[in-house]
């Protein structure tokens, strides 16, 4: 390593504590109730997600010291799967007037110094996959991983100076800023969408079975025998989580309308039953997902219209539930929507027609950001590439 990049072990810059065993937690939704932050509320890639269904919050008595500040930095010590892969995962609790609490099973990161060590440089740092490996290397038990403070400050790597750690905390949480920001368009875009096709509807509608608003052809049985190379094959697993270690790829020739595209909508009928739009490189389409194929209507109007009944369908599969609740064909026919007659239709068409084509563009985005940072991490946290030359990628990304 050049210039001033010193060879250093993280327990000499920070220190990890353990957080505080609470009990009695629940979901109540008075803000006033301090958040008790879990290895739940933490998004896989880093960061946190309080969505309001995943946040627990506590009543009761305890230890000061465990309150949490916004900017604290936390890690996940524990990991419920084999291959360790939430080991280190970091987050930094917000500035949003709520309390939260460190709970058990999280790593708290104090710098020793702050002169010497610049905790969003940290944050960046328990990203790296050289990281979590040395997490997993060092962890105990089998189906259930364990970290703890002392071996998380075992890890060894080279740390730059404090204004290095600064310019790459900056140039990496710049791409998170924009991916967050461009995540939240992708909720607000659909609910803008909702609430002017709502409004009209109550001008005029009509109603129609969910069967006549597009063509549902299920995918196929495309994981059996699968080649390990080629094409992702869209499992539920792939429309909720995204692309990951346990995707299966196959190189079989499908038909048309058994490929997913940029763009396309997918619903899935068994299991959980969601409905979304693929916006990754073609893809094969796995049995119990339904490719949605718009014919009178458009896309915008056919997702809409779906995510307006796929509680119904729910419900329905819920209750005939087994041991995987699904849907039937004919719950398409019997299951009625409402839609815009004609001259409202036209009218939402105007305005819903760009913000469409603009949900799928922002996804798009998002996946082409996350590449560049996930890319970009690795070669600034090593030294091999520096932030000026990494300034110089993102420009060039971002003018293709």
């Amino acid at each position: 390593m050049t210039g001033s990049w010193t060879p250093t072990f993280l327990g000499d810059v920070v220190r990890i504590k353990h957080g505080f065993a609470f009990s009695g937690m629940t979901e109540n939704s008075d803000k006033t109730l301090p958040v008790v932050v879990g290895i739940g509320n933490f998004d896989y890639t880093g960061g946190f997600r309080f969505e309001s269904g995943k946040v627990k919050r506590y009543v009761g008595e305890y230890p000061p010291e465990f309150n949490l500040s916004p900017g604290d930095l936390l890690l996940v010590m524990t990991c419920q799967t084999p291959g360790g892969e939430i080991l280190g995962i970091p987050g930094i609790i917000p500035d949003d007037g709520q309390t939260y609490l460190h709970n058990q099973r999280l790593g708290k990161v104090e710098a020793i110094d702050p002169n010497r060590v610049y905790l969003p440089f940290i944050f960046q740092l328990a990203r790296w996959r050289v990281f979590n490996h040395h997490l997993f290397a060092t962890a105990s038990g089998s189906k259930i991983l364990h970290t703890s403070p002392g071996r998380i400050e075992e890890f060894r790597f080279d740390i730059p100076p404090l204004e290095e750690q600064r310019a790459i905390a900056a140039t990496l949480g710049a791409l998170d800023d924009k991916i967050k920001s461009n995540m939240r368009m992708v909720k607000l875009i659909p609910e803008l969408i909702s609430s002017s096709v709502e409004k009209e509807l109550e001008n005029n509608s009509k109603q129609i079975p969910v069967s006549d608003i597009a063509e549902f052809v299920n995918g196929g049985a495309y994981t059996k025998g699968a080649s390990g190379d080629g094409r992702v094959v869209i499992r539920i697993a792939e429309l909720n989580s995204g692309i990951g270690a346990s995707t299966v790829y196959n190189n079989i020739e499908v038909p048309d309308n058994k490929t997913a595209r940029v763009g396309d909508i997918l619903m899935s009928w068994s299991g959980t039953l969601g409905v979304y739009v693929w916006t990754r490189a073609d893809a094969i389409i796995n049995q119990h997902i339904f490719k949605v194929l718009p014919e009178e209507y458009p896309s915008w109007l056919v997702f809409d219209r779906l995510n307006s009944v796929i509680s119904e369908f729910r419900a329905i599969a819920a209750d005939k539930a087994t041991t995987m609740g699904h849907i039937r064909r004919d719950h398409l026919d019997s299951t009625l929507v409402k839609i815009p007659e004609k001259a409202g239709l036209m009218k939402l068409t105007e305005a819903c027609t760009p913000l469409w084509n603009r949900y799928v563009s922002v996804q798009l985005e998002i996946h082409q950001l996350t590449n560049l940072r996930d890319a970009l991490l690795p070669e600034l946290m090593s030294g091999r590439i520096r932030v000026s030359e990494a300034a110089e990628v993102i420009t060039r990304e971002a003018l293709r």
